[in-house]
């Protein structure tokens, strides 16, 4: 079994400087925390560079080499990176450095030919060869199966592909899935015996072409076996091809999917800029505003005087007015009563006065200018004195400039900590765009990755159809190479046709037993798996209706309801403790056995299926490595649920935005 015992990454990605994680020699769980951004995901690709020298994205896009080593290092003269994997397997101990340094010579590199990549592999005290450090390495742990050691719990969903038939992913993943279980051993078996019937089966069609009973026959085999073999020969290349093109898609993709990246940052700085710009004004308004108040405050100081002496002064006039107002009303209604008095007659009501009510009105006239005698002109020069006073003091009338300046300062405090915030957003924006190097050359080669992406989409296609094509092709030669040689066999005589013969024949027992073999295997396996991945399945689920896992032929699993009916669709967080379920029977039913390192498993999942699969964890794997983000899952609830199972736990902590440090828990 492989285990994994430290490892020491330098000046890789944000862990700046030296950094060592210690794993230790135990069966058990390692968790390392840490908040997004911190370097989880980088920390699961050390591990595949260390081993495969090589770094991918999510889309499985190899990432250039350059852009790795940690900007501040770069920023103080320090290029490149080095990682140190320290590793026992079956007992032996082994050290893998793999390091990406500077060329000799080069001051300071821009390129990829500006650095050289190294790799020693120690086996105790011994430096192996480079050829046997290869050979070793791939037995440790081969590449074509990684994918179930080293895994991103936000693509278990790809485990999905395996319920359906034809799809590229769920062959790729069947096919991983083989190599771990031990199927290519018999396999390589069956392709073997196929190459050596091929030639049995070619030999057979010389000594008919020798003989001249079969000599016609004889050639026309010798012309099908030819199409076959150009046409298998075409099949691998188009095959090949496909590889090359489905790996150059994949680059494309990730590269475009960081120019959206990129481009949205961009759109995000701009919006941030103008927001900062908006909000500055804004507080600069404030500010001057606050300036006009404060010095206008002594105002507000008076306002309460004035306004008490105003309101004496109102009261004095309202009184002079209104005797004022009072004279001039009754003087309007005296000059009526003297007209009418006058010609005896009235204007109100148009009617005629005797002389006695013209007498009782006289002295009612003179009486009543007794009593509304109007104002002094002592009084009048007051009222003027007193209305002069009023109209001065209400010019002075100022309001208290408190509540207004305590507006003023909410305000200016709330839009200067939305600047502070706008500026922590766009430094943090700044640096993500800095790490993607040149902004505008990512931008500018945008258009043309999609031309090329467009073409490469379109050349898939093509070989598909081609690979589709030249197997029918291929169907159909068979078929007439089995007529023609059932011909040959009716017809032939002779010892070395004879001899022939039973050399294909028992070749092509030999091929059928291996067949038989395989399926065989193949059905005891998933039998296994079914099995294994159904307990695992069981523990974990939260919803005891359903029952069991069914496997199919690719070995995708499908979740069986208490009545016996299969589940046709199923929620992303069931999906997600399938997938784990179907790891962990792999493990358990694999002759390779190594650690499992999982980044971010428990995104998709409820409370109580964390809980589970944290419980099932020791059951996985024998070493367990966790990467999960800060209240991913309820750190204490996981130390109790784990005890002595866990055994180590580290924290991925922000230094600066381009420095990480692995610190122990």
């Amino acid at each position: 079994m492989l285990r994994f015992i430290s490892l020491t990454v330098e000046d890789f990605g944000p862990f700046k400087g030296t950094q060592t994680i210690d794993f230790t020699n135990e069966d058990g769980v390692t968790f390392i925390w840490g908040n997004n951004g911190r370097g989880k995901t980088t920390l699961l690709n050390v591990f595949r560079y260390a081993l495969y020298g090589k770094f991918q994205n999510r889309r499985g896009a190899v990432v250039d080499l350059t852009r790795l080593s940690n900007i501040e290092s770069r920023s103080e003269g320090r290029f490149g990176f080095k990682v140190v994997l320290r590793m026992n397997n079956d007992g032996e101990q082994y050290e893998l450095t793999r390091q990406f340094k500077v060329r000799a010579g080069v001051a300071r590199p821009t390129k990829n030919d500006d650095y050289e990549q190294t790799v020693y592999l120690k086996r105790g005290t011994s430096i192996l060869s480079g050829s046997e450090s290869e050979h070793i390495l791939k037995l440790i742990m081969p590449e074509q199966v990684s994918r179930f050691f080293l895994f991103d719990g936000e693509l278990l969903q790809e485990y999905e592909e395996l319920l359906m038939e034809g799809t590229d992913i769920g062959a790729k993943i069947k096919e991983s899935i083989e190599k771990i279980l031990g199927v290519p051993v018999l396999t390589n078996g069956a392709t073997d015996a196929e190459v050596v019937l091929d030639d049995y089966q070619k030999a057979k069609t010389k000594v008919a072409q020798s003989n001249k009973q079969t000599e016609q026959l004889g050639s026309q085999i010798a012309v099908i076996e030819a199409e076959i073999q150009e046409h298998t020969a075409e099949l691998e290349r188009m095959r090949e091809e496909l590889t090359q093109e489905q790996v150059k898609r994949n680059q494309l993709e990730g590269e475009l999917d960081q120019n959206e990246h990129v481009k949205g940052l961009l759109g995000d700085m701009k919006a941030l800029e103008t927001s900062i710009g908006e909000k500055k004004a804004r507080r600069d308004a404030l500010l001057s505003a606050i300036c006009v108040v404060t010095k206008d405050a002594w105002k507000g100081l008076v306002g309460s005087r004035v306004n008490t002496v105003l309101s004496g002064v109102q009261e004095q006039v309202k009184t002079l007015e209104d005797k004022e107002n009072t004279q001039k009303v009754a003087k309007r209604f005296l000059d009526d009563m003297k007209a009418a008095v006058e010609k005896k007659h009235c204007q109100l009501c148009d009617q005629d006065i005797d002389d006695m009510l013209i007498t009782k009105m006289e002295d009612r006239i003179r009486n009543a200018e007794n009593e509304y005698g109007g104002l002094s002109m002592e009084e009048a020069e007051q009222l003027r004195s007193l209305q002069n006073r009023r109209a001065i003091l209400e010019t002075m009338q100022f309001p208290s400039s408190k509540d207004r300046l305590e507006v003023l300062e909410q305000q200016l405090s709330a839009v200067k900590v939305e600047i502070s915030d706008d500026e922590r957003k766009l430094k943090t924006i700044k640096e993500e765009l800095e790490r993607h190097g040149d902004i505008e050359e990512l931008a500018t080669g945008m258009q043309e990755r999609v031309k090329e992406l467009s073409k490469v989409l379109k050349k898939i296609e093509n070989l598909e159809e081609g690979r589709r094509l030249e197997n029918e092709k291929i169907t159909s030669a068979r078929s007439t190479l089995a007529t023609l040689n059932a011909k040959l066999d009716r017809t032939a005589t002779g010892t070395d046709m004879v001899l022939a013969r039973r050399r294909v024949e028992l070749c092509e027992q030999i091929h059928a037993i291996f067949e038989e073999g395989i399926g065989a295997y193949r059905d005891k396996l998933k039998g296994d798996v079914e099995k294994d991945a159904t307990d695992l399945f069981v523990q974990i689920s939260n919803d005891p209706d359903y029952e069991k896992l069914v496997i199919n032929e690719n070995y995708g699993l499908f979740m069986v309801h208490k009545t016996g009916e299969v589940v046709p669709l199923r929620s992303a967080g069931f999906e997600h403790v399938v997938a784990l379920s179907l790891i962990g029977a792999l493990h358990k039913n694999a002759p390779l056995r190594g650690p499992v390192i999982m980044d971010s498993p428990f995104g998709r999942l409820d409370p109580t299926h964390k809980a589970n699969i944290t419980k099932a964890l020791p059951s996985l794997s024998e070493q367990i490595v966790l990467l999960a983000y800060t209240h991913e899952i309820d750190e204490q609830g996981a130390r109790a649920t784990l005890g002595a199972s866990l055994k180590k736990e580290y924290r991925l902590t922000r230094q600066t935005s381009f420095h990480t440090r692995i610190e122990p828990n």
